[in-house]
């Protein structure tokens, strides 16, 4: 639980899911949220520190994509945490590493937007001299590329 702990600690303000073999889990909080938003069924995991059940939920890895959509859909920003060694190979615990962060805001997969609504993306940036206030601005629509 070291390697999760660590890596919610960076990215406490999403959902993590946290790839243990074939499976995408949750725990702790992130699980109670995501077993209500996902209809998973909810289970739990050893004790903590106190001698409590630690709340868990998942999904088949081969399947994330759709859940994550349906979390993002929802509003939640959500930090993908995998495998990033060969567990075969690897001498003890399989090291893992958050690879992709999820947000309503950067969610552009074109197979999970809708074609019928706009996804806008836009930058801001300064422009001209550091004595004026200017900002140069781009607007993109993601769903049709203009």
């Amino acid at each position: 639980m070291r390697q999760y702990l660590e890596a919610k600690h960076q990215y406490r303000d999403a959902i993590l899911l946290f790839r243990m073999g074939d499976f995408f889990e949750m725990f702790y909080e992130d699980a109670l949220v995501a077993a209500r938003a996902l209809e998973l069924t909810l289970t739990s995991r050893s004790k903590d520190g106190q001698g409590g059940a630690i709340p868990m939920c998942g999904v088949p890895h081969h399947a994330v994509d759709g859940y994550l959509a349906r979390l993002v859909k929802k509003g939640f920003r959500v930090a993908i945490c995998d495998q990033v060694e060969d567990p075969k190979k690897a001498k003890g615990i399989v090291r893992r590493e958050v690879v992709r962060v999820v947000s309503p805001g950067t969610f552009t997969d074109a197979q999970y937007l809708d074609a019928r609504e706009p996804a806008f993306l836009m930058a801001l940036a300064p422009a001209g001299d550091p004595g004026r206030r200017a900002i140069g601005a781009a607007l993109l629509d993601l769903s049709t590329g203009e």
